[in-house]
């Protein structure tokens, strides 16, 4: 059944005669939270200590640049070694083997998967799905590759410790026992940050954990019209992060030698490494800019109201 506000105009009935209201809220509600969003996103940007604000969705960025990597090498017939994460934003990839589809894919796939985000999140009935899809994407980054192949050594453990500690808070168990479940819960998860602090990879748990976990409680409790601008906020900081890294990528390319994925592409290419960034930059200005036309540009609607007699 079609949902009245997809419809170009809504049909009220009043003493036997049929008006056509034209309507177009759903539309223009979204467009609003869009704008409002990328605003909020600007002002940040000129606000001192912002950064406090948009640091989490600034690891959640890292988590899909660096799971972009690690995709495309599975994709490739290789394997991720380690995904670590880091608290200044940057992060690392280690992989089996490398190629210009693995190098490329950090700064594409972020802008890629940034105006998907974006163009989905202009329909409200799908923002609470893709900050649930958004939050089980990154649970799945971090338990796939953040230990490469020995993550999965880790899962069982932290469900353990995650049923332990939540079935510590039922009441209706005795004390005793309550009391035992949460130190065995305990118990574990400290043996799990140690072996994480020890494997340097425990700011990554921990970074991927919440994030993965608040994506997917926002998306399930608040309200939609919240949830589309947050929705819209993470794919504006998303989109614009990643042209604000290639940015930064053409210059310290065209101006140093640091080690970067433009430096990789160079090496296995032999055209120069400022070339690659300024490729990349390119392609992201040119995918946001289709982006954006897409979702601003609709075919006239006619807004003349018509009525008739009910037969």
């Amino acid at each position: 059944m079609r949902h009245p506000d997809d419809s170009p105009a809504r049909r009220s009935f009043s003493s036997g005669r049929a008006v056509a209201i034209p309507v177009e809220q759903n539309r223009n509600s979204s467009l609003l939270w869009l704008i409002l969003a990328t605003v909020a996103t600007l002002l940040l940007m000129t606000v001192p200590f912002a950064s406090v604000v948009t640091f989490p969705i600034r690891m959640f960025v890292t988590f899909i640049h660096e799971g972009s990597h690690a995709l495309a090498a599975l994709l490739s017939g290789f394997y991720v070694i380690r995904m670590t994460i880091h608290w200044d934003g940057s992060g690392l990839t280690l992989t089996s083997g490398q190629n210009v589809f693995v190098a490329s894919a950090g700064y594409l796939g972020t802008m890629l998967f940034g105006v998907f985000l974006l163009y989905q999140a202009q329909r409200r009935d799908r923002t609470s799905l893709l900050l649930v899809g958004s939050g089980i994407l990154v649970l799945l980054l971090t338990i796939l590759f953040v230990n490469g192949q020995a993550s999965w050594l880790m899962v069982l453990p932290l469900a353990l410790a995650a049923t332990l500690l939540l079935g510590s808070l039922r009441m209706n168990l005795p004390m005793p026992f309550r009391w035992g479940m949460l130190g065995a819960g305990g118990l574990l998860v400290l043996l799990l940050a140690v072996v994480c602090v020890m494997t340097g990879t425990f700011y990554s748990w921990v970074a991927g954990l919440s994030i993965g976990i608040s994506l997917i409680a926002l998306g399930i409790f608040i309200k939609p019209n919240w949830g589309q601008f947050i929705a819209n906020f993470l794919a504006v900081q998303c989109c614009l992060d990643a042209l604000s890294d290639l940015k930064t990528l053409f210059f310290i390319s065209t101006l140093t030698d640091i080690q970067s994925d433009a430096a990789s592409m160079a090496r296995m290419t032999g055209i120069p490494a400022f070339i690659w960034a300024f490729l990349w930059l390119a392609s992201g200005v040119l995918l946001l800019g289709v982006t954006l036309w897409l979702i601003f540009q609709h075919p006239a609607r006619k807004g003349v109201a018509t009525s008739s007699s009910a037969r």
